[in-house]
């Protein structure tokens, strides 16, 4: 009898440890599918900069955050110097627009070839500082993006600091609005921009990035326009010489996803995308501001460049001169852009 009940008393102990076992194992599935709500999924990202510009920081930074937060179910691969499209950003930004990529980043000038009412954000000296624009577009600017862009077929993410703008020149220094008379300008295009460098007696020559640092170094245009960070990455310090901290526009770097195929995606993965394009966006722009001054510096201990910076006094003056421009173009831009951006 005795070794009866011992027998039953191990059957007993071992039916307890299975079933201790499998409801670990049953744990550790629940455990294992906290990311199993996200749809398993490649996407490519295609954006313009160098490794070290900006929006590829920014790509490679939300890139990072996705398969961190979706333990790997959800991968981004980044294509920088619009690899896809041979270095030409408006077939870059038709790669997005056919589905050939997934998700994109470009400058809202080029942006602007779908809907000019996108350049409202680059009104001169619109923005106070960088948190007043990074505010405007994760708030009401961001809105009218999504609007405009989804009537293209994209969906509008988030931005990233392209920068306030200075003006570039190898010749002279640039400081009153005479001193861009008779001047080659490089600009990204848009009606917008060559009025604006009109008004000042330049010539504006339309051109896609990719060429314009041997532009700059031969000579085929005098100067351009750019934040800091885009000249330093693209090291146009090494063919301009004169720079001027004119801030007199600001530009940011749109990230947009092909609508059918973001929308092709679950909620929970979308949401996700979502929060790692802000969250990269907002860490990559602390850096950026951190960074200029430390920029600057470098160019002129290393390459001897010389800065201005504009004076409250010099804004005054070349405002004066584009006055009419600008109410111009805020009613080409329309009231709800205008609302959107905090154009007054």
């Amino acid at each position: 009898m005795k070794k009866f009940v011992t027998i039953l008393m191990l059957v007993a102990m071992v039916l307890s440890m299975a079933a201790c076992g499998n409801s670990g194992s049953d744990n550790a599935e629940v455990e294992n599918d906290e990311f199993a709500k996200y749809d398993k999924v490649e996407l490519r990202l295609s954006c313009n900069g160098t490794d070290t510009a900006n929006d590829t920081k920014a790509a490679n930074r939300i890139a990072e955050l996705v398969r961190e937060r979706s333990g790997g179910r959800v991968n981004i691969t980044v294509f920088n110097n619009d690899q896809l499209a041979s270095g030409n950003m408006q077939k870059g930004l038709e790669l997005l627009l056919d589905g050939t990529v997934d998700m994109d980043c470009h400058s809202t000038s080029i942006i602007s070839s779908l809907d000019n009412t996108a350049m409202v954000a680059t009104l001169p000296w619109l923005f106070a500082d960088y948190q007043e624009a990074e505010d405007v577009f994760f708030g009401t600017g961001g809105e009218y993006m999504n609007k405009i862009l989804g009537e293209r077929g994209l969906t509008y993410l988030g931005a990233v600091h392209n920068g306030f703008k200075l003006m570039t020149s190898n010749d002279h220094a640039i400081q009153k609005p005479s001193d861009l008379e008779g001047m080659k300008i490089r600009i990204p295009g848009g009606d917008f921009f060559m009025a604006f460098y009109e008004a000042y007696g330049a010539s504006p020559q339309a051109m896609s990035w990719s060429e314009v640092f041997s532009a700059l170094q031969q000579g085929t245009v005098d100067g351009h326009d750019n934040s800091i960070s885009t000249c330093y990455s693209n090291n146009i310090q090494e063919v301009q010489h004169y720079f001027s901290v004119s801030r007199h526009t600001y530009e940011a770097f749109t990230f947009m996803a092909n609508s059918k195929k973001f929308d092709a995606l679950n909620a929970d993965t979308q949401a996700l995308i979502r929060s790692c394009v802000e969250d990269g966006c907002k860490e990559v722009n602390k850096e950026i501001v951190a960074n200029e001054e430390a920029l600057i510096q470098d160019c002129i201990d290393k390459n001897g460049c010389e800065f201005y910076y504009f004076t409250d006094e010099d804004v005054e003056e070349w405002r004066a001169v584009i006055v009419d421009l600008i109410d111009e173009y805020k009613g080409i831009y329309g009231e709800e852009a205008c609302t959107a951006f905090g154009v007054k």
